[in-house]
Formats: structure tokens, sequence, C-alpha cells
């Protein structure tokens, strides 16, 4: 029978980088909070200057909507990388200029759900690594209402806006 010794690390999980156990750095998670400000900054501008241009009531008011949650996102995204110690810059994402630069207005709407499309599977993605609590409950809130308005978009455009 040979001699077998069996060390135990010294390190317990408190002192190890979180990378380690697969979550987001701190940094990384002021990158993606930020990241996903400037994307709702985005979504609140091409709401807000689309409700001039809509063409009925019902669009106006869906816009409303979209840009309330956009809005709501924006507000949790700052307190968020306040907590963490980051200073939110006032960066607008570039798909405003491109969303808004579409001239048909159910394509638009279309490439703004493309857009909601994006922040809701960069957080899915990014949820299960991100350790903070009250980050997990906030990017939670976002998804579930990017999905939502997803949702709302496309049965509005499948039902002859």
């Amino acid at each position: 029978m040979s001699d077998q010794t069996f060390y135990s690390s010294p390190c317990s999980m408190a002192d190890t980088d979180p990378a380690y156990h697969g979550f987001l750095t701190g940094e990384e998670v002021i990158d993606l909070l930020a990241t996903l400000l400037h994307a709702e900054r985005a979504g609140v501008r091409v709401c807000h200057l689309s409700r001039r241009d809509a063409p009925t009531e019902r669009h106006r008011q869906l816009l409303r909507d979209i840009q309330r949650d956009e809005a709501s996102s924006c507000r949790g995204l700052i307190g968020s990388l306040k907590n963490l110690g980051a200073e939110p810059d006032h960066t607008v994402g570039d798909f405003a200029e491109k969303c808004l630069a579409i001239t048909d207005f159910d394509e638009r709407l279309r490439f703004l759900n493309r857009g909601q499309g994006w922040v809701a599977k960069k957080i899915a993605e990014a949820l299960p690594r991100v350790q903070q609590e009250s980050v997990q409950r906030q990017l939670a809130d976002m998804l579930d209402d990017h999905r939502r308005n997803i949702d709302t978009v496309n049965a509005f455009l499948k039902n002859g806006s």
C-alpha cells in the first residue's frame, strides 16, 4: 500500500478570484452594465423620437410602454454602476441612429425588437455569471421586461399594427 499525503488548499472560495469559479469579475460586471446602459439609452431615444412619427395612437402607446421600461432600466443600471463604485457616462449606443434612419415604421419596430433581443441575449448569457445579488435581480427584471416587449411588438406587427 502506498503512502499518500493529501493537501488541502490553504485558500477558501472567498479568497479566490471570482473568474476562477466562472463568475464575472467586478470590472466585467461594470463593463456589462455600462454596455447595457448605452443600449438602453439608445432604446429610450428611439422610442421618444419615433413617437413623433408614429402613424397611429396604438403605435405611440406601444412606444410609450417600451420607453417606460427602457428608462426604468437606465435608472437601475445607473444605480448599480454607482453602487459598484463606477461613474456612469452619458454615452448613447449607435443603435439609435441606425434605427431612426429606417423610414418604414413597421421595419423600425422590427429593428427595435432586434435591439431588445440583443439586450435580452446579453443578459441571459451573463446572468448566471453575475455574483452580486442586487445586480442579478435587476438583470432578471430587465430580461423579463425585454422578453415581454419583444412578444408585445411581435403580436402588434402580426395583427397588422
